[in-house]
């Protein structure tokens, strides 16, 4: 074994300062090296210099040794990646030297009259070289990461898209074959439940109808979730409204007994999606649930330029203080999946749902969605 192998690899890997992400100090230090230069040539000639060696130094030497300072901080602060800082470098430094080289050829067979004039035509080649290699260097680095950038964006939208097919295909069939089994499996137990007279036949009858309608709820969360996976499509919206009469119809129309209002504008926009009527179904379900008595709900929707806030208030005995912290997750206690779904529904809407009061009078939960940018626009336009 070449036990002197991990030193020699030590010996070649770069040190701390010369990592990648400490290159971008090098160009900047080059630029202090370089007006310390210039500095020194003022010192060194003082006695030879006029106003005019001065001020001409300084626009042809000192401002692109500032310029160097600033690139390389200005190398750090872009979102160029670290993986090609190595590359700005090298044509910055192999700039410098080489437009160094072309010069050094010119001032060795056409010197200038004096040592001060030579030294500072070899200065300002140097730095031109270094600034001239530093533009190229970024001006490529940042064209090959719009590029990169552009073509990660196209193969992530060609994935989602992909990932849209499969989460429709999932979703129909469940919708279609095995919601469709599952309802037609429960309706024919149901049916001969009624005509059966035999105890223990009744008895498994009812067993297959209560766990065919578990296993329909089971569908409805699965597909749930995979509109909440699914999210908007871009530009994609809803009459939130619309949706919102849809689920107040069907509340009223299962629960005879409950007393539902709502207080909605004509029209309001969001950036959802079929899948956000979820988040009201499950709202309003343990709204009148969970209520001990006849139960009262009250809707409402305040809009804004940017958002639409809807509210959906209850006088049921309120929520429990140990349920509260973990009212929207997964295995919240008495209020099953149904809260979890809607969370994770409104956080891919880019809005949210969250209990803003509960007691012993009631609770209210506030569903907060994004309107549509053409409902935006519209309104903006409007007198």
């Amino acid at each position: 074994m070449n036990h002197d192998a991990p030193y020699s690899r030590r010996l070649l890997a770069p040190s701390s300062w010369l990592e990648r992400s400490s290159l971008p100090h090098l160009i900047s230090a080059f630029g202090g090296l370089s007006i310390a230069g210039l500095v020194g040539w003022w010192l060194a000639f003082a006695d030879g210099l006029g106003a005019t060696a001065y001020l001409t130094s300084l626009l042809s030497i000192g401002v692109p040794a500032v310029g160097l300072g600033w690139g390389g901080h200005r190398l750090v602060e872009s979102d160029i990646d670290e993986s090609r800082y190595a590359r700005i470098c090298k044509w910055c430094f192999g700039g410098a030297v080489g437009f160094l080289a072309v010069n050094m050829l010119s001032i060795v067979f056409f010197p200038a009259d004096s040592l001060a004039a030579n030294s500072t035509w070899a200065h300002f080649a140097l730095n031109t070289g270094a600034v001239g290699g530093f533009a190229v260097g970024y001006v490529e680095a940042r064209a090959i990461q719009r590029e990169v950038q552009a073509t990660a964006a196209t193969v992530r939208a060609r994935q989602l898209e992909d990932e849209r097919e499969l989460l429709a295909y999932l979703n129909d069939l469940l919708r279609h074959e095995v919601l469709n089994s599952s309802q037609i499996i429960g309706g024919h137990a149901t049916l001969l439940r009624a005509e059966c007279d035999r105890e223990d036949v009744h008895d498994r009858l009812e067993t297959i109808e209560r766990e065919s309608d578990d296993l329909v709820g089971v569908i409805e969360d699965v597909r749930a979730m995979l509109d909440a996976n699914r999210g908007p499509q871009n530009g994609a919206a809803v009459d939130l409204v619309a949706v919102l009469g849809a689920q107040l119809a069907e509340c009223r129309a299962r629960f005879d007994g409950a007393d539902i209002e709502a207080d909605l504008p004509e029209t309001a926009r969001v950036r959802a999606n079929e899948g956000v009527e979820w988040i009201f179904k499950n709202l309003l379900e343990n709204a009148i649930e969970h209520n001990e008595g006849t139960a009262r709900v009250r809707v409402t929707a305040e809009t804004t330029p940017e958002t639409v806030v809807v509210r959906v208030t209850d006088d049921g005995p309120g929520i429990a203080e140990a349920d509260r912290e973990t009212l929207f997750e997964r295995r919240s206690t008495n209020h099953g999946l149904g809260l979890y779904l809607s969370r994770i529904l409104a956080n891919r809407y880019g809005g949210s749902v969250e209990l803003r009061e509960t007691g012993p009078d009631g609770s209210v939960f506030a569903v907060t969605l994004r309107r549509a940018a053409a409902a935006r626009d519209a309104a903006e336009r409007s007198p």
